[in-house]
């Protein structure tokens, strides 16, 4: 029996090379600065790409992968008979889960399930490497895609914003709308409901006090004692990051651990400064 193909989308936020390494296919959205077009991951990331964001005239948008961006690379990992995974970033935040979608029914007959994560950032990074490590280990096509269903399902997102003008300019602000015009002093402590929308959480006095909100938020979604997959996330912010991934890793019972820069799809609508904790219940 041919082994499960894993694809992904670049949204993730892991870098691809690391991926491609590990067996899953990455196939880029899109960056651009006025005319100026990046292959997100390949051809911008990190920091050169959040320098770029505060120094450019223009401002930074992004698009999805082209159906037959998609197509190839399904038509490639199926050829011989392998079936195929796809995990897209959230249909609420991109057009990525249509293209998929689309590329899946030009080729009738191959077996390929294309799943919206509801997610965004290291969270379906996380997702589709425990999904390849799934078909590794010999599961069948059928259970793979019921686990990533289900961790999908059940994945919590909690992040924070320097500001909600990233999200506000981009047309992400989803179902936080009422959080603009914060007061000064005011971090935004927001998340992904269940359908994949941006939404409010709360506003936390001072930025000391975010991160240990952040992990007490997780924590109430996630219940206590379960063992978690979890995943620090962030743009640019390495010095909060760390004492996210400390804090964190105190509070849980860590099954796995991963992080994550931002990258330049993501952060093009959160911006630089923005902290996730990601969390999936094992």
């Amino acid at each position: 029996m041919a082994p499960v193909k894993i694809v992904t989308d670049s949204a993730q936020d892991f870098e691809p090379e690391f991926l491609e390494n590990l067996g899953i296919t990455v196939v880029p959205l899109n960056v651009h600065f006025g005319d100026e077009s990046f292959k997100d991951g390949y051809e911008l990331r990190g920091k050169m790409f959040y320098e770029k964001l505060e120094s450019s005239a223009h401002i930074a948008r992004t698009s999805q992968p082209s159906p037959w961006e998609f197509e190839q690379a399904f038509a490639r990992l199926s050829k011989d008979g392998s079936p195929v995974v796809a995990i897209t970033l959230s249909s609420a935040l991109s057009g990525t889960y249509q293209s998929a979608t689309i590329a899946r029914q030009a080729l009738p007959g191959r077996q390929i399930a294309v799943i919206d994560s509801k997610c965004a950032s290291g969270m379906y990074g996380m997702i589709a490497i425990l999904a390849q490590e799934m078909s590794a280990a010999g599961k069948a096509f059928d259970e793979i895609v019921a686990s990533v269903n289900r961790m999908c399902e059940n994945a919590v997102t909690v992040f924070c914003v320097d500001t909600l003008d990233y999200l506000a300019r981009n047309g992400r602000i989803g179902r936080a709308q009422h959080f603009l015009g914060t007061l000064l002093n005011m971090k935004p402590v927001l998340s992904l409901d269940k359908d994949g929308y941006v939404t409010a959480v709360e506003r936390v006095r001072g930025k000391e006090r975010v991160i240990p909100r952040m992990v007490q938020l997780v924590k109430e979604r996630i219940g206590e004692g379960e063992d978690v997959y979890l995943c620090v996330s962030d743009a640019n912010a390495p010095k909060e990051a760390a004492v996210l991934k400390q804090q964190a890793r105190e509070a849980f019972s860590v099954k796995r651990f991963f992080e994550t820069e931002i990258g330049a799809i993501i952060g093009t609508h959160t911006g630089p400064g923005t902290l996730a904790l990601l969390a999936i219940p094992v």
